[in-house]
């Protein structure tokens, strides 16, 4: 047979299995058109959600862009699981808790391998109230990267919070592992410890814990408990002083959550977030966070305000009253920009533009006690007594409990010679806050050294004296001042002496010129046996 007859012969079958191939190739398009499809309606779309600058909504539409073109590209599953977790970084970092959760889901089944997806749904879910799943979450996240410390610790508390005290204690020593002496998990210990009445174990964990961190607030604060529990009352008083001058609690550092902070493009939530880190004094952090708030609306007082405030902490007072004025540009009635314009003017000494700022703020917020506080101060500089005096008492009217309004009227009051309700404030003030050096020391200075003999009381002067010299008071040579007049007017002129002593060093190491020259005056006195100040 000839090649062109076998061609003949078999040109129809070929044409036909062509024409099958075709079919079959045209069919697989269109499931894979299909399938592209339904994955693309499990990711939200920013098309429908309202954004407040026009810098959020173009990352939110490129970023769902690039969900979308992963999707047309041959073998990238993996990439598009990648992507949609990306896009649901941007979505939660911006609290579009919503649009984030499916985004994550669909970032689970494409890019299975990567711990981070269950645990920023872990995160969200927690956030929103939702706990059954968040355990399972997270011991996907340890099995994937069984070496990040927070998710452990995140488990751990969720294991305690669900009275799972085993799981609890199993990864709280896990974390400890990893992270040897890690205070937030020597408290959860602890706090298991007590639940099983184990308080020598409760004891011994919240000694690890403030031995690793001094300044960890929370485990003060339970060790003050387990003191109490041992009858050991002046134990227990001073783990809650020493508490009460902690920091703010801060949660364990988590970088993969602080992370997501870089895509916040949320003025207000930019705001909130530079406002914590201040509070941490984190200053890089803050400035990064309220600057790209500038960036995003110039327009927006609240963040010059914000800014101003930065630079104030800084010291960097020529920037920081521009931004003050600033923000008095965009909202004349800002309020809390004059008064910080009245701060600064203080700070620099101008007092007659203190107390204009001040005043100014109070035009448009009548009744700001810390305002009215401010002014008062002010007005005690400028010897205006009765004036600070009339200021601070509507700053107590306002707002009753103001202590630092309640000391400068001890001050005012001094100052215009009622000194028996000067007394009389010191000591409400120590009633609420017995350990407040500053009020202390006033209050030992007036009773060891006021004129009118009525009103000292040598005994009581030596007494608040010691209060205010306790820990770092010790180092302040104002406060050796007045420990030494206590000690002259309870006739210990020995102690006097070389309490004096100590002060003047301390003193001319600190070329404090004007109290080295009143101490080298007083010490001669000691030294002669003779107080402060002779009787009247």
């Amino acid at each position: 047979m000839s090649v062109w007859h076998r061609l003949k012969r078999f040109r129809l079958p070929v044409v036909l299995v062509v024409i099958a191939a075709l079919m079959v190739a045209g069919t697989m398009v269109f499931m894979d058109r299909s399938r592209q499809n339904a994955l693309l309606e499990r990711i939200p779309a920013p098309g429908s959600l309202s954004f407040g600058n026009r810098t959020l909504a173009e990352k939110m539409r490129r970023a769902h862009d690039k969900v979308t073109s992963t999707l047309e590209q041959k073998g990238a599953v993996t990439r598009f699981g990648r992507k949609s977790g990306e896009l649901g970084n941007l979505y939660q970092a911006n609290h579009f808790y919503d649009q984030a959760v499916p985004c994550y889901r669909m970032a689970l089944d494409f890019d299975a391998d990567n711990p981070r997806w269950p645990y920023y749904l872990a995160f969200i879910k927690q956030e929103k109230g939702e706990n059954a799943s968040v355990q399972d979450l997270l011991e996907r996240t340890i099995t994937l990267a069984p070496r990040y410390a927070p998710a452990i610790l995140k488990l751990a508390d969720s294991h305690f919070k669900t009275g799972e005290t085993q799981k609890a204690q199993t990864y709280y020593k896990r974390r400890l592992a990893l992270v040897p002496g890690d205070p937030y998990a020597l408290l959860g210990l602890a706090r298991m410890a007590i639940d099983g009445s184990e308080w020598k174990s409760a004891q011994a964990y919240l000694n690890q814990a403030v031995e690793k961190n001094p300044s960890f607030g929370p485990a003060h604060r339970l060790l003050a408990t387990v003191h109490e529990h041992f009858g050991r009352l002046v134990d227990m008083k001073a783990s809650l002083n020493r508490a009460a001058q902690c920091t703010r609690f801060r949660p364990a550092p988590d970088p993969w959550i602080d992370s997501l902070n870089d895509l916040c493009f949320d003025e207000d939530q930019l705001l909130v977030l530079g406002s914590k880190a201040l509070t941490e004094l984190n200053i890089e952090k803050a400035s990064r966070f309220f600057y790209r708030a500038r960036d995003l609306n110039p327009q927006n007082p609240q963040t010059h305000l914000a800014l101003g405030r930065l630079c104030f902490m800084t010291s960097q007072l020529k920037k920081s009253r521009a931004f003050f004025q600033k923000a008095i540009h965009l909202d004349p009635k800002s309020d809390e920009a004059y008064f910080q314009l009245g701060v600064i003017s203080r700070r620099e000494g101008d007092l007659p533009e203190s107390r204009k700022m001040f005043l100014k703020a109070l035009d448009f917020h009548p009744d700001n006690a810390n305002v009215y506080n401010n002014l008062g101060v002010t007005l005690l500089e400028m010897g205006d007594y009765k004036g600070a005096r009339k200021a601070l008492l509507k700053a107590l009217e306002i707002y009753p409990e103001h202590m630092n309004a309640r000391y400068n009227l001890g001050l005012a009051l001094w100052s215009l010679g009622k000194t028996d309700r000067a007394i009389r404030e010191y000591g409400n003030i120590l009633n609420v806050k017995p350990n407040w050096a500053m009020v202390a020391n006033s209050l030992a200075w007036v009773l060891a050294t006021d004129p009118n003999k009525g009103n000292r009381n040598g005994p009581e002067a030596l007494r608040w004296a010691l209060v205010a010299c306790k820990g770092g008071g010790r180092k302040k040579p104002e406060y050796l001042d007045t420990l030494a007049a206590a000690y002259a007017r309870s006739g210990r002129y020995e102690a006097a002496v070389e309490t004096a002593r100590e002060g003047l060093d301390l003193a001319r190491a600190a070329s404090d010129a004007e109290l080295t020259e009143e101490l080298e005056q007083r010490l001669k006195m000691y030294e002669s046996g003779r107080a402060f100040t002779e009787d009247r």
